[in-house]
Formats: C-alpha cells, structure tokens, sequence
C-alpha cells in the first residue's frame, strides 16, 4: 500500500496541506498557543485561538513563521510536527511523501531544522521547495522554460517575489510590512505600494539584458490571499510598465504547487528541485 503524498505551504499567515488525489484538506492560522514553559507549545491553527481566547492573558499567541527566519523555533517545530500527524494519521507501515514550500529566503538553519522535522515524522521522502517555484508549478506556469517567469505572492503582512527559470530562481526579494491597522487594505497604501514597486523593479533589473526585455513583455504573475489583488494588479502594471495577471485560484496555488512538484520529483528518479542554502 501506497504512502500519502501531499505539499504543506509553510506561509507566515496560515499554514495549508494539499494531499494527492484528494486535494486540500487542511488550513490552519499559522499560531500556536503558549502558557508557561516557552519550550512547550500547547496547541496550534484554530485551537490554539480558541484556547488563547478562552484562557484571556494567560496564554501567549506566537506566529512562527517569518519571510527570513522562523521567529520561534520550538512552535514551528510543534507545528509542522502536528499537521504531518493529522495527515498521515497512524499509517505506520507505509511511508508518506511530502514536500514544504518554504519562503526563498529563509535561513540554512531554519531550513534543516524543517527538513529533519519532516524525515522524523516517518517519512520515505521529505524535500523543501522555494515558495516562488511552488507558486509556478501551481499556476501551471512553465518552470522547465529558459524564458524568466517573474512572479509575486502577497499576504496581508508580507511580498515575495522571484524570477523563475528552469526549475530555479534567477533572483529573488522580499519585504514585510506591519499587519493593517484596519484605517486601510494591505498593499493599497502609497507606503506599501512603493516598497512593492521597488521590489518588482529590483527584480526585473537583476535579470539579465535579454531576460529584463523578454520580462518587460510577458509581466508579472500575481498570487496571494487576504489582499485585494484585483486592485493591486492594475495599479502595479500602470506602474512598472508591464503587464500583470493574477494566476488560477491565487489563494492555494502555493500549496498545490508543492504536490505537483513531488511528482515531478518522482518522475526524475527521486533527483531533487531542492535545496539547503
């Protein structure tokens, strides 16, 4: 019998599983709750609220999850610990295939700890994989194409962006921003739209003279969830010049990509897209 196989999108806002042949299955906010021992999360997503909640001040909310590093080590841990759990439920003699789209900056260290979570969990194959090139293969972008595939993926909270080509990345930013006041939307704020401008103007000038060109043509793919993108796509093409086109269902491709990728990644003999920095 056949382990499952699925993508976890390890994003700073919420946490999502896509499981082959079933689709998505879980979503949970990326918090866990914490009363006393810093070192002993209790509970995590939608639980984790409702005891923070229930319990008033006596129990800590942390997000552990950042665009550059894990704000909190021993919660992700906890976190990514569980979600594997509630997937593989108690399929001891099968082993599960997974792979985590992860933030393309994250640290080396952040990354193998997230990798050797993943391995202790019982799994056959665990592989980590840059959340741009995770947002491509779920668009049905063509990541084997030598042409750049410019994309940006916003959160309330955060950007990240990348220059995709050839199953890697050519270049890639990103940018975090306070959580909205709730006075304005994300990403709709002259602030923010100039640091997201500046963001996608470094990445198109990172690219080489014939790629900055062949950018400039094709534009920019946009994803993300909790943000207007209807709105912020026309003003950033206005903007930099360029077209910009929000991809099919923007809220999961991240997730769905990390599935696809782990049938890419069967298909070349186990040889992997990913990598530790």
């Amino acid at each position: 019998m056949a382990g499952r196989r699925f993508g976890i999108d390890l994003s700073p806002d919420r946490l999502e599983v896509w499981v082959r042949g079933e689709g998505l299955v879980l979503q949970e906010p990326a918090v866990v709750a914490r009363q006393g021992d810093p070192s002993k999360p209790q509970a995590i997503g939608v639980q984790a609220r409702r005891l923070a909640a229930e319990a008033g001040g006596e129990v800590e909310l942390v997000a552990p999850f950042g665009i550059f590093d894990l704000r909190d080590r021993p919660a992700a841990e906890l976190m990514v610990r569980q979600l594997i759990s509630k997937v593989v439920g108690r399929l001891v003699f099968v082993r599960h295939e997974l792979v985590l789209a992860i933030p393309a900056q994250l640290s080396t260290s952040a990354r193998r700890l997230l990798l050797d979570v993943a391995l202790a969990s019982g799994a056959r194959m665990a592989h980590l994989l840059d959340l741009p090139l995770a947002l491509a293969f779920g668009a049905g972008l063509p990541v084997t194409s030598w042409e750049p595939l410019p994309v940006l993926f916003l959160l309330p909270g955060s950007a990240q962006g990348a220059i995709v080509c050839h199953h890697g990345l050519l270049a890639d930013r990103a940018l975090e921003i306070p959580e909205s006041d709730g006075n304005h939307a994300p990403w709709l704020s002259e602030p923010d739209q100039e640091q997201l401008l500046s963001l996608a103007r470094d990445l198109i000038a990172e690219a080489p003279p014939p790629g900055a060109q062949r950018i400039r043509a094709t534009g920019f793919s946009l994803a993300g969830r909790g943000v207007d993108l209807a709105a912020v796509g026309p003003w950033l093409s206005r903007r930099l010049d360029v077209p910009v086109r929000v991809v099919s269902d923007p809220d999961h491709c991240v997730v769905k990509g990390a599935e696809v990728a782990l049938e890419r990644i069967e298909a070349a003999g186990g040889r992997t897209l990913l990598y530790l920095r």
